[in-house]
């Protein structure tokens, strides 16, 4: 934690939280047997699995260098003594939501960004709390009792300088961007610690002289403009500690999706069968907990040469059962892969998404049709 004065909450005070390795902490709290030991989540690579990533990883895991999106092989290599689990998709998004329900007691206006970090803006809870470092400290407190899990934790005047702090101390962290001190909390960072600056953009930064954000402060604007066109004055702003985004607590998701790259290349209609009907249900358990459906459904399909193609079908009313989408799905794979195709080019990945969402209000029925 950064060691400086903790400013009042009289100030626009926006908070961003990061569950601490979610996957991997969840599977010990449900398995504390397990803790000490290096966890990854992923399917395991000694059963044959060899296809698959790394979903999560424990500390102790990435002691050994595995990370999150690496081949399970490549983590088993690094740490042949890890503990590999399968993920639990329905269990994570039921400790997601405990997590949520906790953060909603803090403020209304909380957004979940992704199934383990959210922001919420505390700019009203100044009288309660009197200060950031009381207000982080309450947060990580009552995850921790609640749910039994640690997160880090980052508060400042603006959204992106939130995360920014929360990214610096993990695990368990908690530290302060206090007002008026923003630019000297970004100087040091590297430019690419800014959000949307990945590594084409960091290039052009650093080919013309800008390695730190510091350099980024000092930059002439119209330098900027030239190489990297209308987002330079917005990023140029943000690296002087200007961020006024909103907490906007009521954002509608567009579409619902599933989707799962196989061990083995799908080349028979009953595999392929089998596998829609796993997604669909997937599916079917995330719709129901959002209590929406839809009318549009997408099939995804890659096969093994990763050519992919998608295909949609809009049914006349909305719907989120699993015989539903899979039927609708099964009808669309019927209607653009022919028998000869699928055993000749093989299936890496299959995909069902719902688009064109209705969601149902509270007593109202789920179309029976």
């Amino acid at each position: 934690m950064m060691a400086v004065a903790s400013p009042q909450l009289a100030f626009r005070s926006i908070v961003h939280v990061d569950m601490d390795a979610f996957f991997a902490s969840v599977e010990e709290l449900d398995h504390p047997e397990l803790r000490g030991q290096p966890i990854v989540v992923g399917a395991d690579p000694r059963a044959g699995r060899v296809r698959s990533v790394v979903s999560s990883a424990n500390y102790v895991a990435r002691r050994y260098g595995v990370r999150a999106a690496q081949p399970v092989t490549m983590a088993w290599r690094l740490c042949p003594n890890a503990v590999f689990l399968p993920p639990r998709f329905a269990r994570y998004s039921e400790v997601s939501d405990a997590v949520m329900e906790v953060l909603s007691g803090f403020s209304e206006r909380t957004v979940r960004l992704s199934i383990d970090e959210a922001v919420l803006d505390c700019s009203n809870a100044g009288k309660k709390f009197g200060t950031w470092k009381s207000l982080g400290r309450a947060i990580k407190d009552a995850i921790k009792k609640e749910i039994g899990l640690s997160c880090t934790i980052g508060i400042a005047t603006g959204k992106t300088l939130a995360k920014m702090a929360c990214e610096l101390h993990k695990p368990d962290g908690l530290t302060l961007v206090p007002p008026g001190q923003e630019k000297a909390f970004l100087a040091p960072l590297p430019v690419e610690a800014i959000p949307g600056v990945g590594p084409r953009a960091r290039e052009i930064l650093q080919r013309i002289g800008i390695h730190k954000i510091a350099d980024l402060q000092q930059a002439n604007l119209d330098l900027l403009v030239a190489h990297l066109g209308k987002p330079a004055l917005e990023l140029w702003q943000l690296a002087c500690g200007i961020d006024n985004s909103e907490v906007i607590a009521h954002f509608e998701r567009k579409s619902y999706g599933e989707e799962c790259t196989y061990d083995k290349d799908l080349s028979q209609l009953e595999e392929v069968a089998q596998a829609l009907k796993d997604l669909a249900e997937q599916l079917e358990y995330r719709l129901a907990e959002d209590n929406v459906s839809g009318r549009t459904v997408t099939l995804k399909v890659r096969f093994a040469d990763f050519r992919t193609i998608t295909r949609a079908q809009t049914v006349p009313v909305p719907i989120r059962t699993a015989p539903f989408l899979e039927e609708a799905a099964w009808r669309i794979f019927r209607l653009h892969v022919s028998d000869s195709q699928l055993r000749e080019d093989r299936i890496r990945l299959l995909g069902i998404q719902l688009s064109n969402l209705y969601r149902m209000r509270k007593g109202e029925q789920l179309w029976l049709f």
